[in-house]
């Protein structure tokens, strides 16, 4: 089934370079970058300056109705995921979305279904699957050193005022959990296997008042297997914690910065309590786009499938509205997924 793929992009520029980021991964692993959308012209610009044999299109419309594109990649503000991917999924291309997906669970779901009917790949770019940090936390799991996780604590965030711009914006970033809470959520998922049978979401808007995101979210979530997990973003904490601690029936592990390489094992060796620092395992985040490639290319199985994804912004969404609601809720969209590892 080997054929060349060739990609493009939608939002060159702006946070974090991610347009040329995103290019570079497409172009180690087999994939033709071809072409780059950009409303700004500094950053058409520069993506040419990059890679002088691409063009640039400074509308969605101009891009999609060229031949030769079979991949786009949405690299643009979260409350433009849905309508892009749609464009595109119409138009007979497959699509990868950065995360988040989308901002609400009814969407997600219509991509799905889109994804289906169209018959072309939709994907989101859980990179931090392959996180060295994660990886090693898997590896635990399948050597049955953890055993059974029942208690999942996860955090990011301290006391600091947002910056201005549009993530902060909740019309158009859908709010405070949609960012890193996107990864932690889909963290969480793939650690515990089975069905989510609640969520309990809470609401913190004390401080940042010229912002429309939230200050301070919690998400309390309860697995058919009896698993809890609370999940903490925050920009009112004074007081930080480990962002990661993960309970098993046979050992725990605790993170305190998943930047810094390491994390700590409690167990139990022969009756004996054990706690040790362990090396975690180099990050592997271009596997994501070497899985894309080899599915298109070779039919491999797709790993960051779009239910996956859809099953992320239900439960970040079911979150929200149980704040809101002061009730603990059901997820729609739910569906048990096999343990990874």
């Amino acid at each position: 089934m080997t054929k060349t793929i060739r990609g493009a992009v939608i939002g060159y520029g702006g946070s974090f370079n991610m347009g040329k980021a995103h290019a570079e991964q497409m172009m180690r692993h087999g994939i033709e970058f071809a072409a780059a959308c950009d409303l700004d012209a500094a950053r058409r610009e520069q993506a040419k300056r990059d890679f002088p044999h691409i063009r640039t299109f400074s509308t969605v419309e101009e891009l999609l109705a060229q031949d030769g594109i079979d991949l786009v990649t949405v690299i643009t503000p979260h409350h433009t995921h849905y309508p892009l991917a749609e464009q595109i999924l119409l138009s007979g291309r497959h699509c990868v979305l950065e995360k988040p997906m989308c901002i609400r669970a009814e969407e997600a779901d219509r991509l799905v279904q889109l994804s289906q009917s169209v018959g072309k790949m939709l994907s989101v770019y859980h990179n931090r699957r392959w996180d060295g940090w994660y990886l090693t936390l898997q590896d635990l799991l399948a050597r049955d050193i953890l055993g059974e996780l029942f208690h999942i604590e996860m955090f990011i965030g301290g006391c600091w005022r947002p910056k201005d711009w549009w993530r902060s914006d909740k019309a158009v970033s859908g709010g405070i959990f949609y960012d890193w809470g996107a990864h932690y959520v889909d963290y969480l998922l793939g650690v515990v296997p089975g069905k989510v049978t609640s969520v309990k979401g809470f609401i913190q808007n004390r401080l940042w008042h010229e912002f429309t995101n939230e200050d301070h979210m919690d998400s309390i979530i309860t697995f058919e297997n009896g698993a809890t997990a609370y999940i903490q973003v925050s920009n009112i904490a004074y007081a930080g914690k480990p962002q990661f601690r993960f309970l098993g029936t046979k050992g725990a592990v605790v993170d305190e910065n998943i930047r810094d390489g390491e994390m700590t094992l409690y167990t139990d060796i022969n009756g004996v309590r054990v706690e040790s620092k362990l090396k975690c395992q180099e990050s592997k985040q271009d596997l994501y786009y070497r899985n894309i490639a080899d599915h298109l290319m070779n039919g491999a199985e797709l790993i960051v499938k779009p239910e996956e994804a859809r099953r992320i912004i239900s439960i970040i969404e079911t979150t929200e509205r149980s704040a809101v609601q002061g009730v603990e809720l059901p997820v729609p969209y739910e569906e048990p997924l096999a343990v990874k590892g």
